[in-house]
């Protein structure tokens, strides 16, 4: 049982752990006031209705805490107590005049049984009228309840009884994102197999998939076309098995020795740097590093080596390897700003190797995308520094995930142009679909940035490239 010594009624409701109904259990065996109420109206009995804890909130209720809080009405005491025939005899009684009465949490009784996940009695409420397109507190939809409690039964009856499986609460989000968000990678999977819509980007620009939480929840997401390399940094740590956000275990002579980005000399050069290796293991930026001995990047020559790098890409081999290619750390403002041309392999138990490249070989790549077709990965495309970039050309690697050697592939025919920040797949025919992201276009000497909303395929067999839609 946890310690709670030093926590809260409300503390441990909040958390909600699997072992809640006996942690409350000592709390009221302490005596626990059980109605204290915060100055923003929370309460442990509120919470542990708004959880979905009807057996806390019931426990709750038999040790004296006040009824009153969760303002449930005659008919959702039955509902949650008694049985169908009960809430049947219930409805009949009042002529269903509490039938769209909510309480605390604005939930109506249908959304309750939804939450306590009694099918029986949603489908009762519903026969009586019930309004199916009640929502919660915030717009909360009645799938999402359902999702919350990880109920696929619920899921399945709400989608046959027509629910809108797209339904969106205030925030505009669906059951389905809700699924990303709080990690229900069962529900998320059910979802999509029953036809949930994967979004596109949202408002800051992000796609769903950087929304999730897990691992297991992004590899579903990747099943169905979602970019693995778009995860935030947590679950990128997760998935390698590192750490996050913390300063190298290194000593100041390992950090001396390699703090700078390095090219490479041979097709590849891998390294074993310790300061590199270090860096990748806590998951650290290069702030981390600099201040972990008394640095400041504004007054040190080079950029500091990091890990912690957006724009790269990540790709899950069939033996289990996790191959990483580029990306960039921080702005283009901040003195550690850097665009990496390095691979970094993780061979799924624990051990990491990292292989370098000349930089006329295999520039410097960001945001481009990465496709594995048999033993080789196409590189296509990349933002990269401005004096790289070549409107009007696509630069395609091809890497060689044998030896990590990396070549340049010649193509022609008609290319999306410097794109990056696209969206890559293999298709049936062997051919390379690549579709929006953004292009470099010139007007004079001046350089743009445009949507690119054609859709381009590079033939593998001839590497000819071919527009095939607008």
């Amino acid at each position: 049982m946890t310690d709670m010594t030093h926590e809260t009624l409300l503390h441990v409701v909040y958390r909600n752990g699997p072992d809640l109904l006996n942690e409350v259990e000592a709390f009221i065996a302490r005596g626990e006031d059980l109605d204290a109420i915060t100055e923003y109206g929370e309460s442990a009995l509120r919470v542990a209705s708004y959880n979905g804890r009807f057996d806390v909130v019931l426990r709750m209720l038999a040790a004296g805490a006040a009824e009153y809080q969760l303002e449930w009405t005659e008919t959702m005491q039955v509902l949650v107590r008694g049985t169908l025939a009960d809430l049947a005899d219930r409805l009949a009684e009042t002529a269903c005049s509490e039938i769209e009465v909510p309480d605390y949490w604005l939930r109506t009784p249908l959304l309750l049984a939804i939450q306590l996940g009694d099918i029986e009695k949603v489908a009762l409420l519903l026969t009586q009228g019930a309004n199916r397109a009640a929502v919660g507190r915030r717009g909360k939809t009645p799938l999402t309840y359902a999702v919350e409690q990880e109920d696929l039964p619920m899921l399945a009856f709400l989608l046959t009884a027509g629910f809108d499986l797209e339904a969106r609460d205030e925030f505009g989000d669906t059951a389905l994102e809700h699924s990303v968000r709080e990690g229900k990678a069962e529900n998320l999977r059910w979802l999509l197999q029953h036809g949930a819509h994967i979004r596109g980007n949202d408002q800051y620009g992000f796609p769903l998939i950087h929304d999730a939480t897990t691992v297991d929840v992004a590899k579903i997401l990747v099943e169905h076309g979602e970019d693995l390399s778009k995860i935030s940094e947590e679950v990128h740590a997760e998935l390698l098995g590192m750490r996050y956000g913390e300063a190298p275990d290194i000593s100041q002579e390992d950090y001396l020795a390699a703090r700078c980005r390095e090219f490479g000399r041979a097709n590849p050069e891998e390294t074993s740097k310790p300061f590199w290796l270090a860096m990748i293991r806590c998951g650290g930026s290069a702030w981390h590093a600099t201040n972990l001995f008394g640095d400041s990047p504004f007054d040190l020559e080079g950029t500091t080596w990091s890990y912690q790098r957006f724009g790269r890409s990540t790709t899950l081999m069939p033996d289990g390897r996790i191959i990483e290619i580029g990306g960039e750390h921080e702005m283009g403002s901040d003195p550690d700003f850097c665009i990496y041309n390095d691979v970094t392999v993780f061979d799924g138990a624990g051990g990491i190797r990292i292989f370098s490249y000349p930089a006329e070989l295999f520039p410097p790549t960001d945001f481009h995308t990465a496709t594995l077709v048999g033993d080789a990965i196409y590189i296509i495309g990349c933002l990269g520094y401005m004096p790289q970039r070549q409107a009007g050309f696509t630069p395609v690697y091809r890497l060689d995930t044998r030896s990590y050697r990396i070549e340049p592939v010649a193509t022609r025919g008609e290319m999306p142009g410097w794109i990056s920040e696209h969206k890559a797949c293999l298709t049936a025919d062997g051919q390379i679909r690549i579709s929006g992201g953004k292009q470099i276009v010139m007007h004079g000497e001046k350089e743009d940035y445009v949507a690119n909303e054609a859709t381009y395929q590079l033939c593998l067999r001839g590497m000819v490239w071919q527009k095939v839609a607008g």
